[in-house]
C-alpha cells in the first residue's frame, strides 16, 4: 500500500495526537476539519474526527442535569 502522506501530513498528525493527549480536543477537532477541507478522501483524518467528536459528544452529557429531551425510556 503506498503512502500517499507529505511530510506535512505527518507533522500534522503528530501535532493533532500531542493535542489529544493533553486532551485539547477542540483544536484538534478544528485541525482534523482543516485536513479533511483540504483531502477529501482523507480516511485516517475522517475516522480520527467521528471518533473525537463522539468522545466531545459524552464528554458534555450530563444525565443527571438531562431533561430526555430525545425520549429515550432508559432515562426515566
Amino acid at each position: 500500500m503506498p503512502n500517499n502522506y507529505n511530510d506535512n501530513n505527518a507533522s500534522d498528525f503528530s501535532h493533532i495526537l500531542e493535542l489529544v493527549s493533553e486532551q485539547k480536543f477542540g483544536e484538534a477537532i478544528n485541525e482534523l476539519k482543516r485536513i479533511t477541507e483540504q483531502d477529501k478522501k482523507n480516511q485516517k483524518a475522517q475516522t480520527l474526527l467521528e471518533q473525537l467528536e463522539k468522545i466531545v459528544e459524552y464528554q458534555n452529557m450530563d444525565l443527571f442535569s438531562s431533561t430526555n429531551l430525545n425520549m429515550d425510556p432508559w432515562l426515566e
